[in-house]
């Protein structure tokens, strides 16, 4: 190491917008919410993604390698108007979050989180404040009562998308629109295959009723929310006899976790 001697000259940069070399055989149209993949290339955002922003202009690498063409973004904390199906005045007073589902779809209630509402503007129109590089990051799903896999007095269903490797799960919040009634008792937990509850230090938090429950991740010291792999969430519902009783039921499942760290 070398302390500096002599005065340096910083180059400034004053915009939020970035260029990111783009993946081979891409193509990203103007308007699209971008990704970057594993290596760190752009292409059209799926859920598992990093949030690389929004481009305002197209560019077409599909005949060329990775790096061949850059793609520029939108980045850190920018306001667009954008439409979202069934946004109310009540979105901008919580400041709701917006997931993204796939490069041109945004959500008030299932995907990756990329911004929140910050005002209603009209029917299907809101202006979002979307961030690039948030604190933690939220993986979102529905699940629904129909979809759940039957197993005596417990049903489970699996997210559609996993949990990067490296992350760390902070806990969950189950936005329940509608209650798992049909039994006396019905309580969910969110885990993965062989240890439902490995993301639920609270294991009986109720969905029977509409209501919003969570919990944190289960014991740090025994190192469950640490992801040494990629891991598929599962949602477990248990009634108080079996599952088949449970008649009706619709939860927003929300998953909190730190992305991996490159320390």
């Amino acid at each position: 190491m070398t302390a500096l001697a002599e005065d340096k000259q910083w180059i400034e940069s004053l915009g939020n917008e970035a260029d990111f070399p783009m993946a081979a055989s891409t193509l990203v149209y103007q308007g699209s919410i971008v990704g970057l993949n594993t290596s760190g290339y752009a292409r059209p955002f799926v859920i598992g993604d990093k949030f690389a922003g929004i481009t305002l202009e197209g560019r077409n690498n599909s005949s060329g390698s990775n790096g061949d063409l850059n793609v520029c973004c939108l980045r850190g904390k920018f306001y667009l108007e954008a439409s979202l199906s069934g946004v109310a005045l009540t979105d901008a007073v919580i400041e709701a979050p917006v997931y993204a589902q796939d490069s041109g779809t945004l959500s008030l209630r299932s995907g990756f989180r990329i911004g929140k509402v910050v005002a209603y503007l009209s029917s299907g129109k809101a202006l979002v404040e979307f961030d690039t590089n948030p604190q933690f990051n939220v993986l979102a799903e529905t699940v629904a009562f129909g979809d759940f896999t039957d197993v005596d007095a417990t049903g489970y269903i699996d997210f559609s998308n996993s949990i990067p490797e490296g992350s760390l799960v902070l806990g969950w919040q189950a936005d329940v629109k509608t209650g798992f009634t049909g039994n006396t008792t019905a309580v969910v937990q969110v885990g993965e295959s062989g240890n439902v509850d490995r993301f639920s230090a609270k294991p009986d938090s109720s969905c029977v009723a509409a209501d919003v429950v969570g919990t944190a991740a289960a014991a740090v010291s025994a190192n469950q929310g640490y992801l040494a792999s990629a891991v598929t969430p599962r949602v477990t519902v248990t009634g108080a006899d079996d599952f088949s009783s449970i008649t009706a039921g619709e939860m927003d499942i929300k998953i909190l976790y730190i992305p991996a760290l490159r320390v």
